[in-house]
């Protein structure tokens, strides 16, 4: 049971990686097959089709995510300003490498698979980013006068519409450079006294690397 387990996540590593790099629709079972020196029967064997690998991929980072999160926010021991790197940071780790490309490929040929990717997006993100919010508020490093559900719809309206190509087009900087922007702008805005000196000595905003978050 071990060996299989660790056979399919070998599988669902590589082929996520092949995802992003080339795009959904132009990876093939047999290119997944290939990469990882295994025969198209053995694959088979895991995975009925690409669908079938790219559903368990979702299922399995939405599991991860939500395991990250809620342990984040239930953390009573760990200063505000780290926890919110830290959830910026892992935000960023999973839905940053959601290419435009990518983003484009799955919302034209796997419209249901996207459809369910933003219902959780925007759940999970709302959900989290919101008591998030008000654990900030509470310890004095988000000011007081903030309504924390004003300011979440304020701040994903402002990360949602940089998926709209329109919108980069028009930006001399990249998706993530934009973004950087919105996160610097955002978290200005709502510090508190306390919250800018305890920014000041921190790496949080400063050390935010990798694509779009989305």
């Amino acid at each position: 049971m071990t060996n299989e387990k660790e056979i399919k996540q070998r599988i669902e590593s590589s082929a996520q990686e092949m995802f992003y790099k080339f795009g959904y629709s132009k990876v093939t079972m047999e290119e997944i097959a290939t990469n990882l020196g295994i025969s198209k029967k053995t694959l088979y064997k895991y995975y009925s089709n690409k669908e079938h690998i790219l559903r368990e991929i979702i299922t399995n980072t939405k599991c991860e995510i939500e395991k990250y999160v809620n342990k984040l926010i239930e953390d009573t021991e760990t200063e505000f300003v780290v926890k919110l790197q830290q959830f910026l940071s892992f935000i960023v780790m999973h839905f940053g490498k959601l290419t435009q490309p990518l983003i484009q490929d799955l919302a034209k040929n796997q419209p249901e698979i996207w459809k369910d990717i933003k219902i959780f997006r925007q759940k999970n993100a709302y959900d989290s980013f919101s008591k998030l919010l008000e654990q900030g508020i509470k310890s004095g490093i988000f000011r007081e006068d903030v309504n924390s559900q004003v300011a979440v719809i304020i701040y994903f309206a402002s990360v949602f519409e940089m998926i709209n190509l329109q919108t980069l087009a028009q930006l001399p900087i990249t998706a993530n450079e934009a973004y950087k922007q919105i996160v610097k702008i955002f978290f200005q805005g709502i510090f508190s006294e306390k919250g800018r000196e305890k920014y000041a000595t921190s790496k949080i905003l400063h050390d935010i690397n990798g694509e779009f978050i989305l």
